[in-house]
């Protein structure tokens, strides 16, 4: 049993907790929630995406959990602090709580799929980098939602720290080199 769950409880109520924040920031901090709950599974899990569903104030969403999205939103929220409910922000101070015990619980695990993430995220952002030169219309469109895996391998990055991270470093600072060229030369 996770430590989330031992603490809450195993069964969630069926209807949404109430919240005393705005609808976003209310539905980011169920989906946090939801895998902060999950996240002794995930770890224990070969799985690098874990895919969960929640109900939100703004709907049912699907998000695929990993280490690197669920710390995104802990920052998220954290960045919205003043507009969180006295509440929520106790809620989200259990999610922190939550997620330093199982760094602290499972640190094999812990620094395995932060790894995996980031080869995942760096791999996809290299694709697109070599697809550039032979389409530059695909580089335009696709800019945007491509460099959140570039966004994303640098937050994975800054989670492991420098020491654990020095070799995917490197690997990051060797793509990001290919973006000081010209697409023809890459």
């Amino acid at each position: 049993m996770s430590w989330f769950k031992k603490r809450f409880g195993s069964h969630r109520p069926e209807k949404t907790p109430a919240s005393d924040s705005p609808p976003e920031l209310a539905a980011k901090l169920l989906e946090a929630e939801k895998f902060a709950d999950q996240l002794d599974a995930y770890l224990l899990s070969d799985r690098l995406f874990w895919q969960i569903s929640v109900e939100t104030p703004l709907g049912t969403r699907q998000p695929k959990m990993t280490l690197g999205s669920l710390y995104e939103r802990i920052q998220e929220l954290n960045a919205h602090a003043n507009e969180l409910g006295a509440n929520d922000r106790q809620r989200l101070a259990t999610i922190e709580r939550a997620w330093e015990e199982a760094q602290r619980r499972f640190p094999a695990q812990w620094q395995e799929k932060l790894r995996r993430e980031f080869k995942s995220y760096m791999h996809n952002w290299t694709y697109f980098l070599e697809q550039r030169a032979s389409n530059p219309e695909r580089w335009a469109q696709d800019y945007k939602f491509e460099v959140r895996n570039r966004e994303r391998a640098r937050l994975i990055l800054q989670i492991l720290g420098p020491e654990a991270a020095a070799d995917l470093a490197r690997e990051y600072e060797t793509v990001e080199e290919t973006l000081d060229r010209p697409p023809e030369d890459a």
